[in-house]
Order: C-alpha cells, then structure tokens, then sequence
C-alpha cells in the first residue's frame, strides 16, 4: 500500500474484537512480568469486590476452563491487587432496564458500567450514584493523568462527579481515501481543495468513464459520515456551529444548502457514484477500481488493500488530506469523547475499595500487563522491546475485559500487532472539528430528537442531491424541521453553552 506518511501526533463502526478504542505507541517492555506489585487495597480492609461491566463479545471467546473470573490474567489482578474481585456482565439486549433492575434491587455491585449519556445523567440526577469527588482526590490519584479535565467536567452533574467517563482511545475513525494508481495514471496531483477535486473528479470520469466519488447512504447516518470531507469545506461538517455566540444546527445553515448545491452538480453530471444512496458498502468499489475516491475507516482500509494485493492489479491506496473550501475549512468530526461511564452505586457495600481497585487498574503497569499478557507466555522481550505474534495477542482477546477505559500506549500495540497501524497513524495529522454538544450533559429535549432531526435531514439531502426535491425548497425545509423539535432542542442546548461560556 502507498501511504503519504504522517507526523505521528501522540480517540462507529464497532472496532474490532479486543480494540476498545486510542493511539501513541509503547512497545517498551514493562519492567516486571505482571502488573504493580505494591497492593492497591493499602488501609481498605474490605477486600471484596463486585464489578458489573458491560457485555462485550469477547467474554465469549475463552478457551477450555477459562471464565471472566478465573484465568491466567485475573488471578494475578487478584494477587496483586489484594482483591477478591468478582466480575459479572450486563446482558447484551437491553442493558439499562437490567440496570434499573438492579439498582431498584439494593442487591447493587460496588463497581457498574452504565451505557449512553442519557441514562447516566437521569440516574445520578435520582441519586443512584456516590459522588465520587472526595473519592478520586484520596483514592484515585491516577485519574488525573488517564482522563483530560474537560472530558471529567463533561460528566459532571450540578457541578459534581458521579461517573468516570470510560475513555476512548481511538482518536481518528474516517479518512479520505483515493485510489491512488488511477491518479497516477491519469498523471493528476492529489487534489487540495473542494474545486481541485471536482476538476480531479471530471478528468477521471472523462479518461476513465467511471463515476469516480463514491459513498454509501444505505443507512441511517451513513449519509453524513459518507460526505463529511465535502460538509466540512463548507464548514458544515459538524452537527451543530457556533454562530455569534450561539449553537445553530449546521443542516440549517445558508452554507448547508451551498454544500448540497455542489453535491447536486456533482451528482448530475455523473461524478458521484448513481447508486450511493443506496449503498451499503463500498469497499468492492475501492477494490475493483470501480471508483477513485471514498470515506472510508481506517480498518476497512486494510481489508480493501489486502484485496487489491490479492488481486494483483496494480492497484494502490493512500489517504489524503480532506479537501478545504472557504478560509481552509475542512476536516473530520472529532473522535473519542466518551459514551459509558464507570458509576460506584450509593448502595454499594465497598467504596472505598471500588475506588482503590479502579486506581490499580488505570497504573501504567497493570495496563502494560493487561496489554501483553505474561512474559514467556504471551509474549517475548527482544533488545528492551515488547515482541507479540498476532496469534499470541489473539488467543487472549478478553484481557480488555479488565480495562476501565482504554490507553495509547495499549492501543496502538493492539492496532500494530493487528495491522492497522498504517491505515490508522496517517489519519492522524488530518483536521479535526469540535462538536460543542459532545461536551454537553444530557439534555433531554436534544437528545431525544436528535437522530428523529437527523434522519430527516439525510432524507431530504438526499432527494436535494437526487433532484427529486427541488432546491428552492430549503427553507420549507427549514421549517419543516424546526417544527419537527429543531428549534426547541436547540433553544434547550443553548441553554447550557450560553452559562457554560
């Protein structure tokens, strides 16, 4: 594969089985076989512990007698932590009525994962949740460097803490992706900006007689992440913009309709892909050269250059920087703000305990031992590096089982071992856009219309883009979503950024 490599700066799609989400590598070996050995109980003399995590398809790939409680990595996380620590998972359906359940229960575990924003703020505004202040300044001092401040103030509530946000590591998902072979072909330079591309996109189709952009639009969503790069030059690639002060829905915007304007151009003569609306997939396209330039994530990349190899075309690949627009706008929404977090129910018969093994877990060593495994077993030290063979980092899948949120360092040894480290590391140089209301707590008159609004913008971006909806219309448009709830759930955000401000 041809990529333009990156400055290595240093968070969907589901990821992949035992990629939690990250980047910045350490291959270093760690300087003991197995996590810190000093115990993190210290003066908590309760050493039981109860963790309900959420169900995660890993918990199905142990081997012989091995089980979530007993096997070669926890019985040393027991050891060492001086825990006896008993793991249970939420179901995989319908997780957060079990939750209810439980809380309701009194019967609670000391440690709980709770899923999606909404949930987590309703059930600590119940008093379901300790608050966790007091708790993380005595007992766990390693938050502070595993989380940035901004992201633990998110999941404040009336100022307070009751969550741990369950990092995310990954810090790029989509990128721009050229089949670079029918570039060179054509003798074209890799195309820099918004009108760059559509002269790029012309010649292609008129040497190559293909539709040379494609997407795909077959679900709900996918329309947005599909053309993003080309939302983003016109600085609408975020769900909502700050506009004299004040969050508006981008799709609501004058520079909205310009975007869809281009789109539709595009579209009509033959550049965009007729079939993208109903697309599900477009990696056979990238691979059979069928188009020349599409959205695609950074672990689809591999497959579609592993199956180009196969073929053996000539066919080659390389990421590129998303085209700008006016005043350089350009770019991808950011990646990796947290979704779950980590709660210590106020039921809860070890606090202080809960709170003393969280802070063992997020230590540099345990993280490195949960990484790697067991020197000799798992891996080998090779000149002071880390050596692991896929296999070796294949048969223990369910070591993420026992993370409380995902590091760089293991990160990115999960994507090296696996082969995503060149699809993924190029990415990371690319703009990324804020999106205000990823910060925000959960504000019920957005949240609960947010994808009902979004939904109802692709489907008439897509009848813009296709003419089956004539463009003079946009502002029908307009009100049809604001009457929709457009305009009271923005009204009900800006309540919240007007005081965060």
């Amino acid at each position: 594969m041809i990529i333009k490599k990156a400055t290595l700066v240093g968070m969907s799609s589901v990821l992949l089985v035992g990629l939690v989400a990250g980047c910045s590598g350490n291959n270093a070996a760690p300087a003991s076989t197995s996590p810190a050995t000093t115990s993190s109980s210290g003066g908590v003399k309760n050493k039981e512990l109860k963790v309900m995590r959420m169900y995660h398809p890993a918990m199905e790939q142990y081997k012989g007698n091995d089980t979530i409680n007993d096997n070669k990595l926890v019985n040393v996380l027991k050891e060492k932590s001086g825990y006896n620590v008993k793991f249970e998972s939420l179901p995989k359906d319908n997780p957060n009525q079990k939750i209810s359940i439980i809380l309701a229960s009194g019967d609670v575990p000391d440690i709980m994962w709770i899923p999606g924003k909404s949930d987590y703020f309703k059930l600590a505004q119940q008093g379901a949740f300790e608050p966790l202040d007091e708790l993380v300044s005595t007992n766990i001092p390693n938050l502070s460097s595993f989380l940035p401040k901004e992201i633990l103030d998110a999941s404040k509530l009336d100022g307070k803490m009751y969550g741990i946000p369950v990092r995310v590591a990954q810090k790029v998902g989509n990128g721009l992706l050229e089949r670079s072979d029918i570039l060179k072909e054509l003798n074209l330079k890799e195309p820099t900006t918004i009108d760059e591309m559509y002269t790029t996109l012309k010649t292609i189709k008129e040497k190559k007689n293909l539709a040379p952009l494609t997407g795909a639009a077959g679900n709900p969503g996918a329309f947005m992440s599909s053309f993003l790069p080309y939302a983003s030059a016109f600085g609408v690639g975020t769900s909502t913009v700050n506009k004299n002060g004040k969050l508006e829905f981008a799709w609501l915007q004058p520079e909205y309709k310009e975007y869809l304007t281009t789109m539709k151009k595009w579209y009509s003569e033959g550049l965009i892909d007729q079939e993208f609306a109903i697309n599900k997939d477009i990696k056979d396209k990238m691979i059979n050269g069928t188009a020349a330039f599409g959205t695609v994530y950074w672990g689809d990349a591999l497959t579609i250059d592993t199956s180009i190899k196969d073929k053996k075309t000539g066919g080659t690949l390389q990421y590129i920087a998303p085209v700008s627009g006016k005043n350089g706008a350009s770019g991808f929404q950011e990646e990796g703000i947290p979704g779950n977090y980590i709660v210590i129910p106020k039921q809860a018969k070890n606090k202080e305990g809960a709170a003393a093994f969280i802070n063992y877990i997020l230590n540099g060593d345990t993280d490195k031992f949960l990484t790697y495994g067991i020197e000799g077993q798992d891996y080998k030290v090779d000149n002071g590096q880390i050596v692991q063979t896929p296999e070796q980092s294949n048969n223990i899948p369910w070591r993420t089982l026992y993370f409380f949120g995902d590091s760089d360092p293991s990160f990115n040894a999960r994507l090296k071992v696996k082969g995503f480290l060149p699809y993924y590391e190029p990415l990371l140089k690319f703009k990324q856009n804020r999106e205000e209301t990823a910060y925000a707590p959960s504000i019920e008159a957005y949240d609960t219309k947010f994808t009902e609004l979004r939904n109802y913008t692709e489907e008439n971006a897509l009848k813009f883009i296709m003419g089956k909806r004539d463009l003079g219309e946009f502002d029908k448009f307009v009100q049809e979503f604001n009457a929709k709830g457009g305009k009271a759930a923005i009204d009900a955000m800006n309540e919240w950024f007007t005081k965060k401000k």
